[in-house]
């Protein structure tokens, strides 16, 4: 396999790190586009490039020379800074000549602007590479992430309280996904000689909520049992954590459609990756506090 060199965009981060230990694992040369390469600490066998998603000048800097770049955009929900951030990228990708980018998106697949600055910036890259770079590849989650019952607003409960609290209904079966999954289905996107346009990741069993809980109760060794919460006591428990703009942008996301409105469409099998980590293995390698 030809090495190439890669920009990660986020490469500290939950979803950029797996992104750069894989590549990294492949033989890639890796650049962690990060804000203070002094003070960052990305894995040690990536090269720190200073990159300021507000700046073109320097993300063309840290493209240029460069065999591909994955994006992973921030938490960021105001208009001033959510959709300038992606025209930011797309601008230094054009001009850096960057031939292959991956798109992480980092949540749900969005294709259409609808007037929320934090889906329209992504819209807009998922739209807009296609035009921009030979070669576009959007990734996202089938649903979720496991990582997200790990979190610092979650794990104390699933670990001290045994209970599991999530803004999804117990009764829908959801594809739970590793992020150390989406890493690799990333990091083979980057080799592939012929990659797709669109790759939705999914975990290797959907679980209803009941079943979640079962499956880590069976990690941990003790009763764990769901509970589905709504979309303001979800941003509640993010608030102390991610802020309260964070909060509330990322709670919105779990909001349930109006009463009327046509559920999305599932996506197509033929764009479907599954990955190999079921709950139970990622559950019982996490490093969950003391009860």
């Amino acid at each position: 396999m030809q090495t190439s060199t890669v920009v990660v965009h986020g490469a500290t981060g939950a979803q950029g790190a797996p992104v750069v230990r894989h590549l990294l694992a492949a033989g890639h040369r890796v650049r962690a586009a990060v804000r203070n390469p002094a003070a960052c600490g990305p894995d040690p066998g990536a090269e720190a490039v200073f990159a300021d998603l507000s700046d073109p000048d320097s993300l063309t800097a840290a493209y240029t020379g460069a065999d591909a770049v994955v994006v992973q955009l921030p938490l960021v929900f105001s208009a001033e800074a959510a959709v300038p951030q992606a025209e930011a990228v797309l601008a230094a990708l054009k001009r850096s000549g960057v031939a292959r980018v991956v798109f992480n998106t980092g949540g749900s697949l969005v294709m259409e602007r609808i007037g929320v600055p934090f889906v329209d910036a992504r819209a807009l890259l998922a739209t807009e590479l296609p035009g921009v770079v030979r070669t576009a590849t959007v990734v996202a989650p089938a649903r979720t992430y496991m990582e997200n019952l790990s979190a610092p607003w979650s794990a104390p409960m699933v670990a001290s309280g045994g209970e599991v609290a999530y803004p999804l209904p117990a009764e829908l079966p959801v594809p739970w996904v590793a992020l150390d999954d989406l890493g690799a289905a990333v990091a083979g996107l980057i080799a592939s000689p012929a990659p797709p346009p669109l790759r939705v990741v999914a975990g290797p069993q959907a679980l209803t909520g009941d079943e979640a809980a079962a499956e880590i109760a069976a990690a941990l060794g003790r009763p764990v049992r769901w509970r589905t919460i709504d979309v303001a006591e979800c941003e509640r428990m993010l608030a102390p954590f991610l802020g309260p703009e964070a909060a509330a942008g990322v709670a919105a996301a779990y909001a349930p459609l109006p009463p009327g409105a046509p559920a999305p469409p599932e996506p197509d099998p033929a764009v479907i990756h599954t990955g190999s980590t079921t709950l139970r293995e990622w559950a019982e390698r996490q490093p969950w506090p003391l009860s």
